[in-house]
């Protein structure tokens, strides 16, 4: 069994990972992605996720934002091999007293951390939520999310900050096994969508799959 971690900073979209992934295994198009097996939904929490006032409030439509304060997880199995893993999720805002707790509990019962960063914002941010975090194994995966977003030469600027993310892991003596670049979410007007979104299930089942 495999416990992994999804670790990052607010909104960089941990829980639009988690629930695409959800989405191939119960549409069992887990199958069709490359290394892709027959895996099943043992169990789906998303009860985490707490709607919270936002946008205009002059506006006649009150908007509304979703952040994540208890860890949301899955487990789900392969079907084969009966082996079940799961995948936790806690919140980004490391602020809060509870979500900073499920932070903590995360980075030291999850044999295998994720590290996800969104490729089109600033970086020392998001590097600073990784400084809070002091419980970190010796090797992590890294991925790179919402590639949609990302303006100009996509290549380009994914090398760059995958070049900054591992000096950054570098200097804490924490080694990468890979770099993911996915797209966690359904995307309107992106010609590569479904290409990033199989990088998806197919991170999860590479690093749970292949222990």
């Amino acid at each position: 069994m495999v416990n992994i971690g999804l670790l990052g900073d607010v909104s960089v979209g941990k829980t639009s990972i988690l629930r695409l992934f959800v989405r191939y295994l119960k549409k069992g198009d887990i199958e069709k992605v490359e290394g892709g097996v027959k895996c099943s939904v043992v169990k789906a929490d998303f009860s985490g996720e707490a709607t919270v006032p936002g946008g205009n409030k002059e506006s006649a439509l009150d908007e509304k934002e979703t952040k994540t304060i208890h860890p949301n997880r899955i487990v789900f199995r392969e079907d084969a091999s009966n082996k079940a893993h799961t995948i936790f999720a806690p919140g980004g805002d490391r602020r809060r007293a509870v979500v900073k707790m499920g932070i903590i509990t995360i980075s030291r019962i999850a044999t295998q951390i994720i590290a996800v960063f969104s490729c089109d914002r600033d970086l020392v941010p998001q590097f600073e939520f990784f400084n809070d975090v002091r419980f970190f194994p010796d090797h992590i995966y890294v991925c790179l999310n919402k590639v949609d977003l990302v303006e100009g030469d996509k290549e380009k600027i994914i090398e760059e900050v995958t070049n900054k993310i591992k000096e950054f892991f570098e200097k804490r003596k924490i080694e990468i096994n890979e770099v993911f670049v996915t797209c966690g979410e359904k995307v309107e007007n992106f010609d590569e969508v479904e290409k990033y979104n199989n990088r998806v299930p197919e991170m999860i089942l590479e690093i749970t799959t292949k222990q």
